[in-house]
């Protein structure tokens, strides 16, 4: 059903383009502020008098008897807004990635609530309609929900540094407090992996789905999860290792398709001889792996979109009304494929 739905809506073929191309060019720009930022610090020498270690670029070895040298040093105002920087960057990547899942959310659940046909509900750039529902009515609870994840991330990111100042990352410590300060770490560690994983993906799509804010989509999202917990984990667990296997095919045809490209005569003699073909095959294997997971994505949202567009078909109905026959057989109960395919009685 996800192939049929990227067949009939064919933009979301080349949609993936669109939200890496925008999070290029902000880079691009983020990368500039940053080097501004980071060179705004003052430089200041240190003192020669105290005791610390110091690699000498003469002598090529590590001295530790002077701490002749420079640091740079910067205003306070200067770190929070180096601190900021980092943190609206996470936050702008998460908010891009959110907005692409809604679109694409958005259009596979528009062809999923029109019975699967190309009605005019189904505009035939209904990824463009699905943006501009974004832009309209979506778009403060995608921000807030990434801003959420972003600050969720952060505070992950802190405990993390916590745990390994305090060297208990691979040990657990022989002291009471040692012992209470790892339990809470690793406490809230899976308390915030469990917060992400729950608020992130589904909550999206529910959004695009239902068109609440982010909170009760993530309600919605959640009780639809726990009440078919084995329908939806019989489906994820099948559908990841397929398109882990899509993946894993589209990069070895990568690097095999530049091996055999490197092994012509070209590319054996005079000027363009290639030493070893490793790393070229390597770096094309990486790239087609890269390339082959964002557009597996899409893949992988218009599954997630369509069980969880059942699953509320099914909540809103008592069966699901608007379900393709292929679905209710591979989803549905029996009795509901029966009045599917006999008609009323």
């Amino acid at each position: 059903v996800s192939a049929k739905v990227i067949g009939e809506v064919r933009a979301l073929n080349i949609f993936p383009i669109i939200p890496y191309g925008i999070l290029a060019v902000f880079y691009m720009f983020w990368i500039s502020v940053a080097l501004h930022l980071f060179s705004s610090g003052q430089v200041v020498q240190n003192n020669c008098n105290s005791n610390c270690c110091a690699y000498d670029l003469l002598e090529k070895k590590v001295i530790c008897d002077r701490c002749c040298g420079y640091s740079i040093h910067y205003t306070p105002h200067v770190g929070a807004a180096i601190l900021f920087h980092l943190f609206g960057c996470y936050w702008a990547t998460q908010f891009f990635l959110a907005c692409s899942s809604t679109v694409i959310a958005g259009s596979v659940a528009s062809y999923y609530w029109a019975h699967g046909e190309a009605s005019p509900e189904i505009p035939f750039l209904s990824v463009f309609s699905s943006m501009k529902r974004l832009m309209l009515y979506n778009l403060g609870s995608v921000a807030l929900g990434s801003l959420i994840v972003s600050f969720v991330e952060s505070i992950r990111f802190l405990l993390e540094s916590i745990r390994r100042k305090l060297k208990v990352s691979t040990h657990v410590p022989d002291s009471m407090i040692g012992k209470a300060a790892y339990q809470s770490s690793q406490c809230f560690q899976r308390s915030i992996e469990w917060t992400i994983k729950s608020v992130n993906r589904n909550a999206y799509i529910m959004i695009a789905i239902t068109g609440k804010s982010f909170f009760k989509a993530s309600a919605i999202a959640t009780e639809l999860i726990m009440s078919n917990i084995l329908r939806i984990g019989r489906v994820n667990v099948i559908g990841d290792v397929i398109l882990f296997l899509g993946k894993l095919c589209v990069s070895l045809s990568s690097a095999v398709f530049a091996f055999f490209m490197l092994d012509t005569h070209k590319y054996r003699s005079a000027h363009n001889k290639i030493s070893s073909p490793l790393l070229p095959v390597v770096v094309c294997w990486t790239l087609g792996y890269v390339v082959a997971t964002l557009f597996f994505a899409v893949v992988e949202m218009s599954i997630e979109t369509i069980i969880l567009s059942f699953c509320q078909d099914s909540e809103e109905h008592g069966t699901a009304q608007y379900a393709p026959p292929l679905l209710i057989e591979t989803l549905g109960d029996q009795n509901e494929m029966q009045r599917l395919t006999q008609g009323p009685q």
